[in-house]
């Protein structure tokens, strides 16, 4: 079965799981996805995922220069995010993200209009870390996109993505919107996929809210793949 031809097979399974009715579906579950990764991970993506949007509004209130903030901002959430892996899997392998990005990106169907976009290995084709052994499983960080007010629908529904957007105002939370998908290594097929959505409440914003953000973001992925067993 070529690659196409495996993702086709894999959104029409997920509208015969789903039904494909108009309430969104933001999570979308393989048919032979059976088990959860468990006190290891191996995850690629995050050198690249990390994108923090307003700059100068996250520059004044993290105290970082304007100029920098995109930097030094994300090679944070970088760090943040793969200490909290570490913390739930007790083993962690990170890819460079070179392993995935030298392949063509697909879309992954989740819904009749919901689709993920991202790096996927091609079929045949294994990922190996860099002592040369093939993880069974890899967490592929597609998308990491922190703003403010922001609604995973205006990036990830193929219908509203096109909208402008409003005037900015005074923000009301802080917005993490992230894609990822668990990948089958061995048999080359999305085992798992995902847009999630975080709203953090402003009050005052500083390094420790963002900090705070990533965790809760790791977590969140962490129960999906669990929650996304059998489904």
């Amino acid at each position: 079965m070529t690659f196409k031809k495996s993702i086709l097979s894999f959104g029409f399974a997920f509208c015969m799981l789903t039904g494909c009715a108009d309430s969104y579906h933001w999570t979308a579950s393989h048919p032979l996805y059976h088990k959860a990764p468990y006190g290891g991970i191996t995850v690629t993506g995050v050198e690249n995922a990390f994108v923090i949007s307003r700059s100068s509004w996250f520059a004044k209130r993290l105290e970082i220069d304007k100029d920098s903030v995109q930097i030094k901002g994300t090679q944070h959430c970088r760090k943040i995010f793969e200490d909290e892996l570490r913390k739930g899997y007790g083993k962690l392998t990170v890819l460079s993200d070179s392993a995935i990005t030298k392949f063509p990106e697909e879309s992954l169907k989740l819904d009749e209009r919901i689709f993920i976009k991202g790096h996927i290995p091609e079929q045949g084709v294994t990922l190996k870390d860099a002592s040369g052994n093939e993880p069974s499983m890899v967490l592929i960080l597609h998308e990491f996109i922190i703003g403010t007010d922001l609604k995973r629908e205006d990036f990830f529904d193929y219908a509203l993505i096109h909208n402008e957007s409003g005037s900015i105002r005074k923000p009301e939370n802080v917005s993490a919107i992230f894609s990822y998908t668990l990948w089958d290594n061995i048999k080359q097929r999305p085992l798992f996929s995902a847009v999630d959505e975080i709203q953090q409440p402003i009050t005052t914003y500083k390094l420790a809210n963002l900090t705070n953000l990533i965790q809760i973001a790791v977590q969140k992925i962490r129960k999906n793949l669990i929650a996304g067993v059998g489904k």
